[in-house]
């Protein structure tokens, strides 16, 4: 099977703490989603996909935009619909009980810019997930993904890959 590349949008996509200068200068535009100023790039998807293709990594939308990221961000960047981890809020337990469901076992690397903000729920995610590859990677919401991003998971990917 092959190992899940899961994406947030708010952030790692939409680099929604960096100032309007800079999105502008990187290429990102902007666009009003329902009543949001979204900022987006078109070199995200051709990207993401090459990088799961050549690394046999099936990309999964891992957003509380849930559904609403294949209707309104996907397309915009370039990325085919995609499947749709659901989070079914009932509260507020962020994003780890539904991605330990969906997951169910696969190894699977995470762009996320949030992780630091639910230090208790990680810890209990990655100790649910021991001896099964997991790349928690935190993307800046200044910059959103870089490419220097990817490099770096594919440093780690493939060693772990080469220990198997």
């Amino acid at each position: 099977m092959k190992t899940l590349l899961l994406l947030d949008v708010d952030g790692p996509l939409n680099p929604y703490a960096s100032s309007n200068r800079i999105r502008k200068s990187d290429g990102y535009f902007k666009y009003k989603i329902e009543g949001f100023n979204v900022w987006l790039n078109d070199e995200h998807g051709p990207m993401l996909l090459k990088f799961a293709a050549e690394n046999d990594l099936e990309l999964v939308w891992a957003t509380t935009w849930e559904h609403k990221a294949n209707e309104y961000i996907g397309w915009r960047i370039g990325l085919p619909e995609l499947p749709v981890i659901e989070f079914g809020f009932s509260g507020y337990n962020w994003k780890t009980d539904a991605i330990l469901e969906y997951a169910a076992g696969r190894e699977l690397i995470w762009l996320d810019d949030d992780f630091r903000r639910f230090p208790e729920e990680m810890d209990a995610f990655k100790l649910k997930r021991a001896g099964v590859y997991t790349d928690c990677r935190i993307i800046s919401p200044k910059d959103g993904i870089l490419a220097s991003d990817l490099e770096a998971v594919l440093v780690d990917l493939n060693e772990h890959r080469n220990d198997k």
